[in-house]
């Protein structure tokens, strides 16, 4: 399998588990006692964005763009810390899944942002270099 296949595959992936972990953080709003699936939802999502995260590459070998890389799988791992919140018999554990994927909503936006910024940067410079 290429690079680019696997980024494609990743991506897809992430598309679907992140869709599929905003169904079930939003199930909770809308169904009062929360269903037993609504946890095997989440764990679904979570390991899908986990996988999916070590299937998409990084797109340069610079330290910065690699930690930010980095960041989404950690991002990923706050998730599935999430999923295993609802799994759990402590009844404080089970409030604070909403904590765990908050914080890991928050890495990834802040990554991925910059992440963007980065290569989008890279690649305004090297049109300039292209045009002179």
């Amino acid at each position: 399998m290429n690079k680019n296949t696997k980024h494609n595959i990743g991506n897809f992936l992430l598309c679907m588990s992140m869709t599929i972990l905003l169904a079930a953080a939003v199930v909770p709003l809308f169904i009062i006692p929360m269903p037993a699936w609504q946890r095997w939802l989440m764990a679904a999502g979570a390991a899908g964005t986990l996988v999916a995260q070590f299937l998409i590459p990084s797109p340069s070998d610079e330290l910065r763009v690699k930690r930010l890389t980095r960041m989404n799988v950690v991002a990923a791992i706050v998730y599935c810390i999430a999923a295993y919140c609802r799994f759990s018999s402590n009844f404080e554990m089970q409030r604070s899944w909403v904590a765990f994927l908050l914080a890991g909503a928050v890495i990834q936006i802040y990554a991925t942002l910059m992440l963007s910024k980065l290569t989008s940067d890279k690649k305004g410079k090297k049109e300039n270099k292209e045009v002179k």
